[in-house]
């Protein structure tokens, strides 16, 4: 049933644009910072996503709405566009206490879309640290 929660299948997984503009922000003289912003990006979303899922197991659905909301707008910053539209969805069901039943569903997507998102910006960290 995970599918009918399934991101946006027309959207990109990562948002070209604002990775461009996050690593315009930095200008080449410093790509280091950039590369630093992303494996912080990386190590923490991992951690994120783990500490969503313990929240949902452990019934603390203050802690995954908290989770969710944070991970939404660090997402979307380094232009993993379909995980921050999932964080959104998970953020929304958990404000409403996760009624329905839909936030186990919904946390699937944000850990499927966090994987996804990860390999592609780790391929883009190895990209930048040659350049």
């Amino acid at each position: 049933m995970a599918a009918a929660f399934s991101s946006e299948p027309n959207m990109s997984i990562i948002d070209r644009d604002a990775l461009d503009s996050l690593v315009e922000m930095f200008g080449d003289d410093d790509m280091e910072a950039v590369i630093d912003l992303l494996d912080t990006f990386l190590s923490e979303s991992l951690k994120q996503t783990q500490a969503m899922k313990t929240s949902f197991d452990s019934g603390d659905i203050q802690t995954l709405h908290r989770m969710a909301h944070s991970l939404k707008s660090s997402s979307a910053t380094f232009g993993a566009a379909r995980l921050s539209v999932a964080c959104a969805r998970l953020e929304q069901a958990a404000k409403a206490q996760c009624d329905g039943g839909t936030c186990g569903e919904l946390l699937a997507v944000v850990i499927g879309e966090q994987q996804q998102a990860a390999a592609l910006l780790s391929d883009e960290r190895t990209r930048l640290a040659g350049a």
